[in-house]
């Protein structure tokens, strides 16, 4: 009897406590992951990064009408390297933490008008307010973890309770920022809870990515228990997550580089009248000259402003009035998650103005609002004097299918606007002239240097993309004035604006890229000339030669009248000894020509006893020469030849068609 009496007593003992381990909630614990890896550009220094994603289950839900327990959350980079979101009011970052993902008319900002509170209840009287933390958020209404962050809960004693589920990121230190006290429910065993970091920007350039390669950027997640109010530890699993890959984004090249001749016009009626429609393919360097080619090394490199879609054609980037506030859409935009205005339409859960210093919102509408889309920038470096250079207002986006543009895809359009010189400012689409209807503007340049920015309008970031942007260059010949001048300009090519703002600012513009630029040739200006070679030549055995050059480039078709020397070259014998020898000419201007003999020289110098041939190199176009080989006096033997012209044919100079009697 003792014995089934002390196995009753042990059988209750278990159940007991058997019971009371039932009755133990889970531990809390988080699970931290990516909810997107994005690529993002090498050389941007404000890249927005992936939403990260912290997801809790256990803990013992609290009670309702308690205050809830606070912790600090805290990412830093991973590399090391500069966190960037926008600073609203320095330390306050665009960057946000979002609780139990609220629907874009469920969000309370804290801080804001509907959500006041910023010290627990109870508190005793003249406890100080700290910026940016929201303590005064009640357990759910069930004490079960449930609807704890929903925007309001009826309270029978005051009416109604407004409870903050969003949460303003400090600027902790230069690649870290922290979201202080935050106010956790721990949701129980049936329950998630789900964290939401947002607009996390980094600065991707001091990855140092080498071309070709790709660099990954992780957040560490860092949890605190808050001394301000309740403490709650909060532990992460996987406490470091991938949240972008980072790789060069752009190539730029010229498509086509020209050589240009300084005495042929290009576009001449066009150059002293831009309302003159541009030259039809005459010379080199009429009509469009060469393209830019700016081309994506992955999707989603060009992206305009926000939201709002303009079409495929539209000119002009429409300013933002739709909200990028749902939770877990990839917009793809330079913008992140943002409210347009100040959603007065929700009772002021989410508006500018400062409520007890705890929302730093700055100018309502601007958090996680991009300045501008995607820009490009062509800088011109020395450039000729004398030369015009025009680009394209408008261009298309196309995406990438062959070297035929006919053949390919519109996909979007790049507009050519006004800006600094870095590119950064407002959206100012350039004014439209009268130049071509409109179709091409003017680049200013000064000491030979000059530029133009296009920002994307529309793009699709599904497909990999070109933007081939055409160049006019006109001028109008005038060799005696050395305009255009001889040499070589060049182009560079550079997402913009260009900034060397490295770190977050409140200021500098999102997006903004650092200068990796390379010159690219893009157009020669070479002097005209004239090679001529004279095959036989001698002054030996009782013969001379008597040679002559003469400059045509005056005459009744319009031609520009050119001026120029020669180098004339010799090759052959004196003698018994091989020579090579060089000497000048005087200049001539179109019309003239000069004459000299081996023997006895003339306009150039004599160079008796010489038997072989000429070259003679003169500085100006439509040069002929003539030689004549005799003996003495022309008493026996005589001949003459015209000489060969040895350049690549410039075609008909009189605008004529007809019989050609060619030597």
């Amino acid at each position: 009897m003792l014995d089934f009496r002390k196995l009753l007593l042990a059988f209750a003992i278990l159940t007991i406590a058997v019971g009371s381990a039932f009755a133990q909630p889970n531990p809390l614990g988080c699970v931290a992951q990516a909810a997107g890896t994005p690529s993002i550009r090498a050389e941007g220094v404000a890249e927005l990064v992936g939403d990260v994603l912290i997801n809790c289950q256990g803990g013992q839900p609290t009670a309702f009408g308690a205050n809830l327990p606070q912790v600090n959350i805290q990412v830093f980079t991973s590399p090391v390297i500069n966190v960037t979101s926008r600073l609203q009011a320095d330390p306050f970052t665009e960057a946000l933490l979002f609780i139990d993902e609220p629907g874009p008319a469920e969000q309370v900002l804290c801080g804001s008008t509907g959500f006041i509170y910023a010290v627990p209840n109870g508190s005793p009287a003249g406890t100080p307010i700290i910026a940016g933390v929201c303590a005064n958020i009640s357990g759910a209404p069930g004490s079960d973890g449930r609807g704890t962050y929903a925007r309001a809960t009826a309270n029978p004693s005051t009416g109604v309770w407004q409870r903050g589920n969003t949460f303003q990121a400090r600027r902790a230190t230069a690649n870290s920022l922290i979201w202080q006290g935050v106010p956790f429910d721990p949701p129980g065993s049936n329950n998630t809870r789900v964290l939401r970091l947002v607009n996390v920007r980094v600065n991707a350039s001091q990855l140092g990515v080498p071309s070709g390669a790709q660099a990954s950027v992780s957040l560490i997640i860092s949890t605190s228990a808050s001394g301000v109010g309740l403490p709650i530890g909060l532990p992460i699993t996987n406490p470091a997550p991938v949240v972008a890959i980072a790789q060069n984004s752009l190539t730029f090249s010229v498509v086509d580089p020209q050589t240009c001749l300084q005495c042929e016009s290009a576009n001449k009626d066009f150059s002293t009248d831009s309302t003159k429609t541009l030259a039809p393919q005459g010379t080199k360097c009429d009509s469009i000259v060469f393209n830019l080619r700016y081309q994506e090394l992955f999707p989603s490199v060009f992206r305009r402003r926000a939201a709002d879609a303009p079409a495929v054609t539209d000119t002009v980037a429409p300013t933002p009035s739709v909200n990028q506030d749902s939770m877990g859409l990839p917009f793809q935009t330079e913008s992140g998650y943002y409210k347009v205005t100040a959603q007065s339409t929700t009772n002021g859960y989410w508006t500018s103005p400062l409520q007890n210093g705890s929302l730093s919102l700055g100018t309502a509408g601007n958090i996680g609002l991009a300045d501008h889309g995607t820009r490009l920038i062509v800088r011109f470096t020395n450039v000729q004097n004398g030369l015009q250079i025009w680009t394209a207002n408008t261009v298309q986006i196309v995406t990438i299918q062959g070297n035929n543009l006919n053949t390919q895809l519109r996909t979007g359009t790049a507009r050519l606007v006004q800006t600094n010189p870095n590119g950064d400012g407002p959206h100012s689409p350039a004014p439209v002239g009268a130049a071509t209807g409109g179709g091409i503007n003017q680049i200013s340049v000064i000491g030979g240097t000059g530029q133009a920015v296009y920002e994307i309008i529309q793009a699709d970031t599904t497909s990999i993309e070109r933007i081939n942007i055409p160049v006019v260059v006109a001028y109008t010949a005038n060799t005696s004035a050395n305009l255009p001048s001889l040499g070589t300009a060049s182009a560079n090519g550079n997402l913009a604006p260009i900034s060397t703002a490295a770190g977050a600012s409140a200021t500098a513009a999102i997006p903004r890229f650092v200068d990796t630029a390379a010159n690219r040739t893009a157009l020669t200006i070479n002097s005209c000339r004239t090679n001529i070679l004279f095959p036989f030549v001698s002054n030996i055995a009782g013969f001379d030669t008597g040679l002559a050059i003469s400059n045509t480039s005056k005459d009744p078709f319009g031609t520009s009248i050119q001026t120029g020397a020669c180098t004339v070259n010799f090759y052959g014998t004196i003698g018994n000894s091989k020579v090579c020898l060089s000497f000048p000419s005087p200049s001539i201007a179109g019309g003239e020509h000069f004459v000299w003999t081996l023997s006895s020289g003339g306009a150039v110098q004599a160079t008796a006893g010489f038997q072989g041939y000429v070259i003679a190199q003169c500085a100006f176009q439509y040069g002929h020469g003539f030689a004549f080989i005799s003996d003495l006096g022309a008493q026996r033997l005589a001949m003459g030849y015209l000489a060969l012209v040895m350049d690549d044919h410039v075609g008909t100079r009189t605008g004529s068609r007809s019989e050609t009697l060619g030597h």
